[in-house]
């Protein structure tokens, strides 16, 4: 794996309630559609994001600040996928 397999960002959890189960089912269901391997670190802790345990296990308040990391061939999109739901406050678009 080269250098430029792996992304990472800074995210803003901007949930009213913290990092709870319908954001977490958001990302987890986006993760899953990347082969890459992602993971969400606050307060030296790390995730992986497709899993639903590791994520509740993070405990993320309202306001913390995250790092999301991505490696794999798709790395780049991942991180910018799961960074907009961050970006957007996990609000589903209407279609």
């Amino acid at each position: 794996m080269s250098g430029s397999d792996v992304a990472t960002r800074q995210v803003r959890l901007s949930v009213p309630h913290g990092l709870h189960l319908s954001p977490i089912s958001q990302l987890v269901s986006r993760a899953s559609e990347f082969s890459c391997s992602v993971t969400l670190s606050f307060d030296g802790r790390t995730a992986d994001v497709k899993s639903v345990y590791d994520l509740m296990l993070l405990a993320a308040p309202y306001g913390a600040q995250l790092m999301l990391e991505a490696r794999g061939a798709d790395a780049d999109l991942a991180v910018d996928a799961l960074a907009k739901l961050f970006e957007g406050g996990f609000l589903i678009p209407s279609e």
